[in-house]
């Protein structure tokens, strides 16, 4: 007579499904990363919802990597949604410390910035400030997942651009490069990660110094030092407090403080230096890469060689036709049009029919991926719009012009 299957049975059973269905997911996680294809998890997302729950933690992960791949090419509009409803699920389902909620975080946080205007840079730097503490209290400063949400901190305060944001966000990047050569050394990608992100930030501000945008107060940047603000919920405000805050280096110097030329030339030297790592390491056609080579092109626009600028970004162009890699949609139109456009009105009109077939380029690329009224496709249509007043009202050939148009860009 057969024994009847007891619950220590059923719990056994249970165990070594998820222990199999664990070996399948790690094993197509990898080759989605690689092929950058969602397709292979969907029916392993169906069967590991089905066996463990649309909400246990192995279908939570894998559902995150399905939507993270979907979410480089389809729209925004669409992408907010689905990280609105991920990021409730997973919060309500997952312990704080599971590395597959933080993850959710950061993309339900990353699409919020794109969604749409200030209100949204504003919740998106909020949300970034506090996932950063959370794992900095539960990881440490020196935990790459801690490092990840202060690098997007940065990056979500150099977009917002309020006043000391884009200070602020040289002293994170600073941090971030003191903190990762320490733990990682100075060959590991991820050091390479928060460089550009200080070369473009270093770069923005000359920018901004060179053509302030309309109503930015520059005497409102701070002048000297820089303490951290308090975190929400009462926690400690300085680099003395108790909560890890400690663990940082203190950035005294300003960089807004510095001479344009200076922070170009910076700027410009690091994204020179991991562009070329990256090619070492990651090959000519890696995304990394290539976003790095922006970063140069653009410093190269802004210390007054836009034709070398212009030749940098046809080719990553080129390259980013060829390999789809993961750029951020008109950025490198946009950036391409403003250098051909300095060129052009120095050159007395040579080029600038060009020019504008990019900034128009721009706009429909942001358009694809953004919703209309956007803070980045009313970026791309207010270059667009000034470069067809530039245009309009060029000098004859051999007249001067400025070469740094006032117009979006970066």
């Amino acid at each position: 007579m057969s024994r009847l299957p007891t619950a220590t049975d059923n719990r056994d059973g249970q165990a070594e499904l998820e222990r199999r269905l664990r070996g399948r997911v790690q094993a197509m996680l990898t080759y989605a990363e690689l092929a950058v294809d969602p397709r292979p998890l969907t029916g392993l997302l169906q069967q590991t919802a089905e066996a463990l729950g649309p909400d246990s933690p192995l279908a939570l992960l894998v559902e995150y990597t399905v939507e993270e791949l979907l979410s480089r090419s389809r729209s925004v509009t669409d992408s907010v949604r689905v990280w609105d409803d991920l990021h409730v699920r997973a919060d309500a389902a997952l312990d704080p410390r599971d590395t597959t909620l933080m993850s959710i975080k950061a993309l339900h946080a990353r699409y919020a910035r794109l969604s749409g205007g200030p209100a949204d840079r504003d919740a998106a730097v909020q949300s970034y400030e506090v996932e950063w503490r959370r794992r900095l209290a539960i990881l440490g400063a020196r935990a790459n997942r801690t490092s990840t949400a202060h690098a997007n901190l940065a990056t979500a305060l150099r977009e917002r651009g309020r006043p000391g944001d884009l200070h602020r966000a040289c002293v994170i990047a600073r941090q971030e490069i003191a903190v990762r050569r320490d733990a990682w050394g100075p060959e590991n990608s991820f050091l390479w990660t928060a460089q550009v992100i200080l070369a473009h930030c270093l770069l923005k501000a000359a920018d901004r110094v060179e053509r302030p945008e309309p109503g930015q107060d520059q005497s409102a940047e701070p002048t000297a030092g820089h303490e951290l603000p308090a975190a929400p919920g009462g926690a400690g405000t300085g680099p003395a407090s108790a909560d890890g805050l400690e663990d940082y280096p203190r950035v005294a110097a300003n960089d807004l403080a510095r001479p344009a030329a200076e922070l170009i030339a910076e700027g410009r030297e690091l994204a020179a230096a991991v562009a070329a790592a990256r090619r070492d390491r990651f090959g000519t056609a890696s995304g990394a890469t290539l976003r790095a080579q922006l970063v140069h092109a653009y410093g190269s626009l802004l210390a007054g060689e836009p034709a070398a600028a212009a030749d940098e970004i046809r080719y990553v162009l080129a390259t980013n036709r060829r390999v789809g890699a993961n750029l951020d949609p008109g950025s490198p139109e946009l950036l391409l049009a403003r250098a051909l456009l300095s060129t052009g009105l120095a050159a007395g009109g040579v080029g600038l029919d060009d020019a504008l077939a990019q900034a128009r380029a721009a706009v429909e690329a942001r358009l694809e991926r953004y919703p209309a009224g956007t803070e980045r496709v009313a970026e791309a249509e207010r270059f667009e719009a000034e470069a067809r007043r530039l245009i309009h009202q060029a000098p004859r050939p051999g007249a001067s012009a400025d070469p740094f148009p006032t117009a979006a860009g970066g």
